[in-house]
């Protein structure tokens, strides 16, 4: 907005008396006003520590109904003592101040104002600022234009020829017509107060910011409310309205557990509190007044005020309109840290869940030594150290009160309110962003939940609610559940914005690997929040703006390092693998965990159980579809029957079939696998498990969903896992095991018939250096399957492979004969070595199996 052309109505009304010098210059300004005080609400706010210090009790903030428009405005009107000619050419001397030094104080009131620099505040806000002052039954006003001051960036801090400004003298009526616009508003009336006529008051200032610039459309109604009632004081004597409505403290809180007194209650503070410190009481003062009991702080002087702790946040909707936790320091009855809340103290130190629900107000009147020329700081220096080490003993002596009623909480409420305590923008803003998107279709995400809405009105009303949580915080994630409807395949978790829980994939070997730590309301709580900060990975990829395909091999990165490190045998070499095996035979736990490291050797992703009523695990195959559509995958419980004694074999007692079945149909396997040294079926088809499993597939035939249950011993999936990365056995060949296969005698001729087949010798050599070129050539990416292909099919000869997954399938079984060397996963494959020392660790690991296996030395 441009500064008017002429002096409005309000501010040429009167008479022409006298003129002030102002010595004002645009780096002056720009020092103040930009630097000190670029917050829209802080021009506001200047305008009403004035009124205070003029002894007012009442000040009216009024904005125009549309600050957008031409003619908008913004009026501060206050009952103080007003200002004749003499104070308001003080009011214009710049740099001084006279308030510290008044022979009387306007209702006994220590001053605010020190250094006659708060009035530029407005400079951000307005071209012109306007003052029409009553005081000894006589008007007068005074109107600066700021668009008089020069710009030049060479002009100096000291102008070389002052601004003049009229002073006006006006008579009642020219006063009442020059404010006639805001005592007449609705906003004004509301209030019931009137500055002319009977039960006015004597004397009165309102100063108008006019000719409006855009900053002020940043002025938000419920912030510059927090402002003014939080960071003025709001007592008895002093009252704030804004447009009408009068303010009052909002010091109500969420299930408060307790109040201290400093003083009273809070006397014996715990570490670091300074020493000497003395408990002091006014006896003068009402029990109720919060100053009449306080502490003698050496350096610091008497410090009064308060502690308060809540069962609930304080944080939450008011982030965005001021915050309500923390540290209040006041001087001089007026709030110092408006928005820093720890006063200066690395957040390190105090834990912010307790903090999120604490409140402590404390007037510290010493401070006002070491306060900086913005009055929002104070100087670095044994008073700042002091005042900081009184604050750190405040919270370290209330927090056990909190801490105690933290470990009785609800696990889902604690997550709730963890999550409630970050920052609006880290957790709940993003996944608004990206629920919105994902339900108007402009996206689509892994980690997050949204329901297809039937119209538009109903997605409107359901992103209308769940805005709603978000602000309010405390419920935003209402519960926490672990889902075993799911595939392994899918990620960590994911956050269902309909229920607004957290669900946790059951299937993903993260979580099957620490289920009973997830599961301990004790001390699952750092895991469930691991979950959360995985679903809030994507939203905040989101916000960045992040192209679907970045964001999903992200998070597909992320995923694969949680499965690696569940799965500390991911990069455990099959003769390792193999030999540990063989070697728990005659343990039970040792054994479960070994075949679950078999069967991830073999390629497929394992998820353990290992308790009453469940198989010890759930191998999973992930498959391409065939070429009709239709899917390959296929999921295999896995039961592991260990022997105490040597040479002893598996009965059928011992298999329980029944058992083996349920564990499969519940989780919905297709196939059930028993895995132990040896079976009693020496009798073949005639022996009693042989018929039990004969009778159980007609079973299932007859329901017309074949599953099968197979035996299958150690010595046999060791010789599996050692042919897999020679062999080239993929996850479709193995399938053929399980359905063809019922007796462990089966299982050995079909393993010895793998053994005895002819595989050419894989191009290791040519792979090997293809991916170490890649990596060198584009070390910034990682090395995926379609590149390499690509990049094979280019050498000379050509190297080609029709897909990306028989090129995974060789990657991943090199990876297994040289795990330290070489890693493959389903996405890439990278060389931690030299291409010479990968081939060498394969050449090894294939002279190695070898000597191990005398089917794989036969072939060799």
């Amino acid at each position: 907005m441009l500064p008017m052309a002429t002096e409005p109505i309000f501010a040429s009304m009167g008479t022409e008396a006298d003129t002030i010098d102002v010595r004002l210059s645009y780096k002056i300004v720009e020092l103040f006003s930009e630097g000190l005080y670029a917050s829209p609400n802080k021009a506001i706010e200047e305008l009403v520590a004035n009124s205070f210090d003029a002894g007012a009790g009442g000040v009216h903030v009024i904005l125009s109904d549309n600050l957008h428009g031409q003619d908008s405005t913004i009026a501060v009107i206050d009952d103080g003592e007003g200002m004749d000619a003499e104070g308001l050419k003080q009011l214009w001397l710049i740099g001084i101040s006279n308030k510290r030094n008044l022979p009387t104080l306007p209702r006994g009131r220590q001053q605010i104002g020190r250094f006659g620099i708060g009035k530029l505040a407005t400079y951000v806000l307005a071209n012109r600022l306007t003052h029409i002052s009553k005081t000894g039954g006589k008007y007068y006003s005074t109107s600066m234009d700021y668009g008089r001051i020069s710009n030049d960036a060479s002009s100096d801090l000291t102008p070389n020829k002052p601004i003049q400004i009229l002073l006006r003298d006006l008579t009642a009526v020219q006063a009442r017509q020059a404010v006639k616009p805001w005592i007449e508003s609705r906003a004004f009336k509301m209030t019931g107060v009137k500055l002319f006529g009977r039960g006015s008051p004597d004397s009165w200032t309102i100063s108008i910011m006019s000719a409006l610039k855009d900053k002020v459309h940043e002025i938000k109604p419920g912030m510059l409310k927090w402002v003014l009632s939080t960071a003025l004081p709001l007592r008895p004597d002093f009252s704030i309205w804004l447009n009408g409505e009068k303010l009052v403290s909002s010091k109500q809180g969420k299930g408060i557990l307790r109040t201290w007194t400093i003083g009273k209650d809070l006397f014996e503070l715990a570490r670091p509190s300074p020493k000497g410190i003395t408990k002091s009481e006014d006896k003068r003062l009402a029990r109720s007044n919060e100053h009449r009991f306080g502490l003698e702080v050496p350096g610091l002087g008497r410090i009064t005020g308060y502690a308060e702790a809540y069962a609930d946040l304080l944080t939450g909707k008011s982030d965005e309109i001021g915050r309500s936790h923390g540290f209040f320091v006041y001087v001089k009855e007026r709030l110092l840290n408006v928005t820093d809340g720890h006063f200066g103290i690395s957040p390190n130190e105090l834990r912010h869940g307790t903090f999120g629900r604490l409140r402590v107000v404390v007037h510290m009147d010493r401070l006002d030594e070491g306060l900086r020329s913005n009055r929002e700081a104070v100087g670095e220096g044994p008073l700042l150290q002091t005042a900081q080490d009184v604050l750190r003993s405040i919270f370290n002596t209330v927090r056990p009160t909190i801490d105690i009623y933290e470990q009785k909480e609800d696990p889902t409420a604690k997550l709730a309110r963890k999550i409630a305590a970050t920052p609006t923008s880290l957790s709940r803003a993003p996944i608004l962003k990206l629920a919105r998107d994902v339900a108007e279709g402009r996206s689509t995400a892994e980690y997050l939940r949204v329901p297809i809405a039937q119209s538009v009105q109903a997605r409107e009303e359901f992103l209308a609610g769940l805005e709603q949580h978000a602000h309010e915080a405390d419920d935003f994630v209402a519960g926490v559940s672990i889902d075993l409807t799911g595939t392994s395949r899918e990620g960590l978790a994911h956050f269902d914005t309909q229920s607004r829980k957290l669900v946790l994939n059951g299937w993903h070997p993260f979580v099957a690997t620490f289920h009973e730590e997830f599961s301990n309301d004790k001390v699952g709580e750092p895991l469930k929040l691991l979950a959360m900060a995985e679903v809030l990975a994507e939203a905040e990829l989101h916000r960045l703006d992040f192209s679907p395909v970045d964001r999903n091999e992200f998070l597909s990165e992320r995923d694969q390092l949680l499965r690696s490190l569940a799965n500390e045998s991911g990069r455990q070499s099959a003769l390792a693998t193999a030999n540990a095996l063989r070697d728990a035979r005659n343990s039970s736990s040792s054994l479960e965990e070994s075949v679950c490291d078999a069967f991830r050797s073999l390629g497929f992703d394992v998820t353990p159980f290992g308790k009453s009523g469940e198989p010890d695990s759930v191998a999973s195959a992930h498959l391409p579809a065939d070429e009709t559509g239709l899917t390959r995958n296929y999921r295999v419980s896995l039961e592991a029957k260990s022997t105490e004694q040597l040479n002893t074999t598996i009965s059928a007692k011992r298999v329980n079939l029944s058992g083996v079945v349920r564990h499969r149909d519940k989780h919905q396997c297709d196939h059930a696998i028993v895995v132990g040294p040896a079976f009693s079926t020496t009798s073949g088809n005639k022996s009693a498990i042989a018929q039990e499993i004969d009778h159980e597939q007609k079973s299932s035939l007859m329901h017309d969903n074949p599953k099968t249950v197979t035996l299958l011993t150690i010595d046999d999936l060791a010789k599996l896992v050692l042919l897999r990365p020679i062999k080239q056995i993929g996850l479709q060949r193995i399938r053929t095991l399980f359905q063809n296969c019922r007796l462990d005698t089966d299982c050995a001729s079909w393993v010895n018939e793998v053994a005895n087949s002819y595989v050419a010798r894989p191009p290791y050599r040519e792979i090997i250096e293809t991916i170490g070129e890649l990596q060198r050539d584009f070390p910034r990416v990682h090395v995926n399957y379609g590149a390499l292909r690509v990049k094979l099919a280019s050498r000379t000869p050509p190297i080609k492979y029709e897909t990306d997954g028989e090129l995974e399938e060789l990657c991943k079984g090199m990876a297994q004969m040289a795990p330290r060397a070489m890693y493959a996963s389903d996405r890439r494959v990278e060389l931690d070595q030299s291409v010479e020392n990968v081939l060498s660790e394969i050449d090894t690991a294939m002279q190695s199996y070898a000597s191990n296996t005398q089917v794989i030395a036969q072939e060799l």
